[in-house]
C-alpha cells in the first residue's frame, strides 16, 4: 500500500526529473548591449526606480496585468520581488532582466522588466514575459529586448520560447510577431483578471527559426 506521503513524494520526484539535466543546467545571467535598449540583472540601487516605474504605471500596467493592482505596493515588496528572481537564476530555473533604456548625455533609464520562467531543461524550454512603463510605450523597446533575451536563451541551448498575450492586448501581440514569434492558437479563458477570463493567443519562436 502506498501512503499519501509516498505518493506525494513521488509525484514531485517524478515532475521535477522533467525539469533538470545536468548537462545544461547552467544559467547564464549577464548584461546585454542592444540598439536602443540594455538589459542588465537588477541590484538594489534598482529597488527605487523600479519601484517609481510601477507606481507611475500601476493603473496602466493593470488593465492587462493581474499583479500590479495587489504587488509590488512597497519598496519591500519590489526587493522581496527581485530576491525571488535571484533565487529562480541561481535554480536555474528563470531569471529577470531590467529594460534600460538608452538616452543620449544621460543615464539609462530603467523602463520595464523582461523574464525567462518555467525553464524546462530536459525539453530545453521556457515562457517569456514583459512589461514596460507606460511612458516607454511604442519606442520598440519591448521588441528589442525580446530578440536580445531570445538570443541569449538559444545561447544557452535552449530550443523553445513560448509567450501568450491576451486578445485584448494587441500592443502585446504586436512585440511577439515583430519579434518573429509564431501564433499557435488561443488558449481559452487562459487567464483570470479583474474577476473575468480572458482569452490568450499562444506564440513560440524555436532557436532553429531565429535570425
Amino acid at each position: 500500500m502506498v501512503r499519501c506521503g509516498d505518493m506525494t513524494n513521488a509525484i514531485v520526484e517524478l515532475n521535477m526529473s522533467d525539469f533538470l539535466d545536468d548537462d545544461l543546467c547552467e544559467f547564464s545571467l549577464q548584461e546585454v548591449d542592444g540598439e536602443r535598449a540594455v538589459l542588465r540583472p537588477l541590484g538594489k540601487a534598482d529597488v527605487l526606480p523600479l519601484f517609481e516605474l510601477i507606481e507611475g504605471s500601476r493603473k496602466f500596467l493593470s488593465e492587462h496585468l493581474p499583479w500590479p493592482a495587489e504587488e509590488c505596493r512597497t519598496l519591500e515588496d519590489v526587493s522581496a520581488k527581485m530576491d525571488a528572481w535571484d533565487l529562480q537564476a541561481q535554480m536555474a530555473n528563470g531569471a529577470c532582466w531590467g529594460i534600460f533604456e538608452k538616452v543620449a548625455n544621460a543615464d539609462l533609464k530603467i523602463a520595464g522588466c523582461i523574464m525567462l520562467g518555467w525553464v524546462q531543461w530536459k525539453n530545453r524550454s521556457a515562457t517569456v514575459s514583459y512589461w514596460l512603463g507606460q511612458d516607454f510605450c511604442g519606442r520598440g523597446l519591448a521588441t528589442e529586448a525580446l530578440l536580445l533575451v531570445a538570443g541569449e536563451a538559444f545561447a544557452m541551448s535552449l530550443n523553445r520560447l513560448e509567450l501568450t498575450a491576451s486578445v485584448n492586448n494587441p500592443k502585446s501581440v504586436a512585440v511577439a510577431r515583430r519579434a518573429g514569434f509564431t501564433e499557435e492558437g488561443i488558449c481559452r479563458e487562459y487567464e483570470r483578471i479583474h474577476d473575468h477570463f480572458e482569452d490568450h493567443i499562444r506564440f513560440s519562436l524555436l532557436a532553429r527559426d531565429f535570425c
